[in-house]
């Protein structure tokens, strides 16, 4: 963990997919070329970047469905998780998709993160799957 500095402020705002794709390759996929870590309808989807100070420490992608978001390419530099700027990044998305009057919020998570999504109210649908070489499981959250 880092200790937060005591004059940073963590902000979350829109970015375009060029400054997501880069964190979301060294975090999520880090022995794979850049574009192992774009997926379909990145074009269309709404980016996210949490920045503390001025540097780029978290990343989001929600994609719309008819009555729901999906969560995808959720990634935090790992020096920064387990301080709070993953969740609070979480939130926030969750607080757009209530705004945007989606019924439900979604995901694949990686097994590893299964217990950080369940703390936000989120639960398990269907059963493990895998893509590439991680164990993913489907977790939803009704708004």
């Amino acid at each position: 963990m880092t200790d937060r500095p005591a004059t940073a402020i963590f902000t979350i705002q829109p970015i375009a997919i060029d400054h997501a794709l880069p964190l979301r390759q060294e975090v999520l996929w880090p022995n794979h070329p850049i574009a192992a870590s774009q997926v379909k309808g990145d074009d269309a989807a709404l980016h996210f970047g949490g920045f503390l100070a001025n540097s780029l420490i978290c990343t989001a992608s929600l994609f719309a469905f008819e009555h729901s978001l999906r969560l995808r390419k959720f990634a935090t530099r790992p020096q920064y998780q387990g301080n709070g700027y993953g969740g609070q990044m979480l939130m926030h998305l969750i607080e757009y998709a209530k705004a945007e009057e989606a019924r439900l919020f979604w995901l694949d998570a990686r097994e590893n993160a299964l217990r950080f999504y369940q703390r936000h109210g989120f639960h398990p649908v269907g059963a493990p799957f895998r893509k590439r070489t991680e164990t993913y499981l489907r977790m939803e959250l009704s708004l």
